[in-house]
């Protein structure tokens, strides 16, 4: 009996910790020698959390291990470029990532392309690769012969003597909608799961049955219809993307019908702070009225994805995600939570500004906290970024001219400390501003949430007062202004406070 404890004992630790994986990367010709693999703690916010990092070898490779439970959708980053992949427990992928050729996006972050090499056709990432191809074609194909289709209703309508050839408004039946026809969807459907029928994956079943079910999506579809056949009574899947996106579609205007019909009780209840009592508003609606955790999910979502159409107040949703947080029965959706929590809140105006890892341009640590003192402008740029430059330009112009009232801090997130260096040869430069170089960029990026460079931030002291601030194109200059002004009358403090 001790022996049987003992082995249960193990299956419970392995399924609690995960079990071992590896990646052997190739990098082609990307430039940078970190490679770091991050996991999406949730699929609803893609809130990354750093697993491992390496670095690349003289042959341009590196192997990158961790722990995995169940099925896990994860990005590997090389400098600015990522791709995601999934992992499990025990999986041993070979990967060579390549560039696409895109162009670097504004945000800093463009997608690479993956090469797996000797993998299983049976692995989960040739299975969704497959998958995501057939239904990519399958769907490029259709609109297209529905955009045909639509362009020979102007020649039907002319015929039957009902358009205007000079109108500048089109008939309504001009273009088809683009809505892929039941029939043919079915069709689709049978050819799929005949095509995977020795495939006994239940991951990828359900990923499949739910990139066909998005597909019938549409404004020509009857909801409940949906509902019956893909969601009712069946398990809720926060591991499958595919799914994620289904149940998003489904319930898009959840909260937004509540506003617009039960507009009292739902301001009501979302300012109890209970989110029990939100939950059995949102459950009026036949499709969650018996599903707790279904009904949760989708509420805290719906606050979550419209927090900014201001349906609800946002010290409400602030209040309900943290309620969820702190007392919902679903381990799930305490994460969740928490996570749409830190990425509505983080770096908000009265917020602490995130401890940065910065370095100056020796590669020495530098303590950003000793520098925020008094009124702050801190801006983040790189040297890649060519649309950072006027603005960085002007920014130490605004650095020299109210010197001693608004202290300025520049932050790069180039690669390297050699190409922050390079990229600084083309500012002025000024005695007034303290240039450093970010020693984690994606770490920094996660924790300011930055979403596009340039970005500027004022502060008072440490506490966030404009985020982001204006550019120095667009009314920065105005606001250092009134720094000034404030700190004549010997106020310098919350001198940027609305």
């Amino acid at each position: 009996m001790r022996h049987v404890l003992l082995i249960l004992a193990c299956i419970s630790c392995a399924i609690v910790h995960g079990a071992p994986f590896t990646i052997h990367v190739t990098a082609r010709g990307l430039g940078a020698d970190v490679v770091s693999l991050y996991r999406y703690s949730d699929l609803f916010t893609l809130r990354t959390t750093l697993v491992t990092r390496g670095l690349l070898d003289n042959t341009g490779q590196v192997i990158l291990e961790g722990d995995a439970q169940g099925t896990v959708k994860m990005q590997l980053r090389i400098g600015e470029r990522f791709a995601d992949l999934y992992v499990r427990p025990g999986s041993a992928l070979h990967v060579s990532t390549y560039d696409l050729g895109t162009a670097r996006s504004l945000n800093g972050t463009t997608k690479m392309g993956l090469e797996f090499k000797d993998i299983d056709a049976l692995d989960v990432n040739a299975l969704t690769t497959d998958l995501n191809e057939r239904i990519d074609a399958f769907v490029a194909e259709d609109l297209a012969t529905d955009q045909a289709a639509g362009m020979q209703a102007l020649d039907i309508q002319r015929k039957q003597g009902t358009a205007k050839p000079d109108s500048t408004v089109r008939p309504a039946t001009l273009f088809i909608t683009p809505t892929l026809s039941k029939a043919k969807l079915d069709s689709f459907a049978t050819k799929l799961h005949a095509f995977y029928k020795e495939v006994h994956d239940p991951w990828f079943a359900h990923y499949l049955d739910y990139g066909i079910a998005g597909l019938y999506l549409g404004p020509r579809v009857h909801e409940r219809d949906l509902f019956e056949q893909f969601m009712e009574g069946k398990n809720v899947l926060y591991d499958d993307p595919e799914y994620v996106r289904f149940t998003r579609n489904l319930f898009a205007d959840g909260l937004e019908q509540l506003a617009r019909y039960k507009n009292d009780s739902l301001l009501t209840a979302a300012a109890q702070g209970d989110a029990r009592s939100l939950r059995r508003l949102f459950q009026a609606n036949d499709f969650l009225r018996s599903d707790d955790r279904l009904a949760e999910l989708v509420m805290i979502d719906q606050l979550y994805l419209d927090h900014a159409k201001k349906l609800v107040p946002f010290r409400d949703t602030e209040r309900i995600l943290a309620d969820v947080t702190a007392r919902s029965e679903f381990a799930e959706h305490r994460n969740i939570a928490a996570n749409m929590l830190w990425d509505l809140t983080v770096m908000r105006v009265g917020s602490t500004l995130p401890h940065l890892r910065v370095e100056d341009a020796r590669g020495r640590i530098v303590d950003l906290n000793t520098h925020l003192s008094g009124p702050v402008c801190v801006a983040f740029t790189a040297g890649w970024c060519t649309y950072c430059a006027p603005e960085i330009n002007t920014l130490v112009k605004l650095a020299e001219e109210y010197k001693g009232v608004v202290a300025v801090i520049i932050v790069s997130l180039d690669g390297t400390l050699n190409e922050f260096n390079a990229g600084r040869k083309g500012v002025p430069s000024s005695e007034q501003v303290l240039w450093l170089h970010a020693v984690a960029e994606q770490e920094l990026r996660d924790d300011m949430r930055l979403k596009s460079l340039p970005a500027f931030y004022l502060l008072n002291d440490s506490t966030v007062a404009r985020a982001p601030a204006p550019l120095p194109s667009k009314g920065l200059a105005e606001l250092f202004f009134k720094a000034k002004t404030e700190a004549e009358k010997g106020q310098q403090l919350k001198v940027w406070d609305d």
